[in-house]
């Protein structure tokens, strides 16, 4: 099977791109999504080349049943495991015009199995969009998602053509099961952890031999050197710390007036100390700067809540609001986070307001 070389489709993945394969557009494309066509010689390039055959991770593939949200608003059970993930090459690309942060990254091909375990029928192209595949750090990979009126080629041999050629029936009745594919781009150094299927606020996962998380992440409770911009937008340097990232009891959150799914996901309390090391003083606010990165490749803000005359929960208090950071004094904050059943924190990040600082990240345990 030769690379895909003849159309140009659009695809959105983590925002939207233009993909531009070498070549005329065929019908019903547009050849303006793309921009330029490439030269003659890369078209050669491109269509004379086969496509990587890949190479397979090994990984979890127990089936696991969840409910899935459809576009008609109501809740399908569906019975869903990966069978497959495989890890191409930069080279399946040549040919391809990715956005730039997609430059260099690596294509992983995900196959899953859908059932439909209930009643009524449903849309497995919409449930394969609730699978994630994550670095162990929780960083996400950034699934692309090919427009159904722009396909790129038929099923082939290649692990590109395969997974994009995918043809399974638009729905599912009661019974009835399809295999679907994602195309979904990771970091080229990287080794993918776990893949994930997530609907409302619960999360299935499944295990990726070999994801660790690599150098650079720190232990809980190692300071860390950053910086925060005080009110006259000057850059004060800071000491920060992660000190705990703790599960919540049942009814933590009882004074708080939550939706259906935020009462239905698990409570996580997350502490951070700040040094103001400088000679001004800080608002403290650096706890907007926090994030909490799941298993599954979320990642989370911490929630607001609004009680009349609460600086938070009990268990995680913070600052008064309006109280200052003096110089050479610390404080301490606390953010709600909530993350999905089955899921789990694995790595904290503060991001420091100068422009091209470098965040920080913690182990959460």
């Amino acid at each position: 099977m030769q690379r895909v070389s003849r159309r140009i489709s659009t695809i959105a993945g983590a925002g939207v791109l233009a993909l531009l394969l070498a070549g005329c557009g065929g019908a019903g494309t547009s050849e303006s999504a793309g921009g330029e066509k490439p030269e003659a010689a890369e078209t050669a390039k491109a269509a004379d080349k086969p496509a990587s055959p890949g190479t397979p991770l090994t990984l979890d593939t127990a089936p696991r049943r969840v409910n899935h949200t459809g576009r008609d608003e109501k809740v399908h059970k569906l019975t869903l495991n990966p069978t497959l993930l495989t890890r191409g090459s930069v080279d399946d690309l040549d040919g391809v015009r990715l956005d730039d942060d997609m430059r260099g990254m690596v294509p992983h091909y995900l196959t899953v199995s859908i059932a439909n375990a209930g009643t009524g029928t449903v849309e497995p192209a919409m449930a394969v969009r609730n699978f994630r595949v994550a670095l162990a750090d929780g960083t996400a990979g950034k699934a692309v998602s090919f427009f159904s009126g722009s396909p790129l080629a038929s099923p082939g041999t290649g692990s590109l053509e395969t997974c994009v050629g995918t043809r399974a029936p638009k729905t599912l009745t009661a019974g009835q099961a399809a295999t679907e594919c994602r195309v979904v781009m990771l970091p080229e150094d990287a080794m993918p952890a776990t893949v994930s299927y997530s609907d409302e606020s619960v999360t299935r996962t499944w295990k990726v031999e070999g994801g660790e998380i690599g150098g650079g992440v720190l232990a809980a409770g190692k300071p860390a050197k950053a910086t925060w911009k005080d009110t006259n937008d000057k850059d004060v340097p800071l000491t920060v710390t992660l000190k705990s990232v703790r599960k919540a009891g049942a009814g933590a959150l009882a004074d708080y007036k939550l939706n259906a799914r935020q009462k239905a996901a698990t409570v996580y309390f997350v502490t951070l100390s700040y040094r103001n090391n400088g000679t001004s003083k800080l608002y403290p606010g650096m706890d907007e700067a926090v994030s909490l990165r799941t298993e599954s490749g979320q990642t989370l803000r911490k929630l607001t809540l609004i009680a009349i005359g609460s600086n938070g929960p009990k268990g995680c208090r913070s600052a008064v609001p309006y109280g200052m950071v003096q110089p050479g004094k610390s404080v301490q904050q606390c953010g709600v986070y909530l993350v999905d059943q089955g899921d789990k924190p694995v790595t904290v990040t503060f991001s420091s307001t100068t422009e091209g600082a470098d965040p920080v990240t913690w182990k959460a345990s």
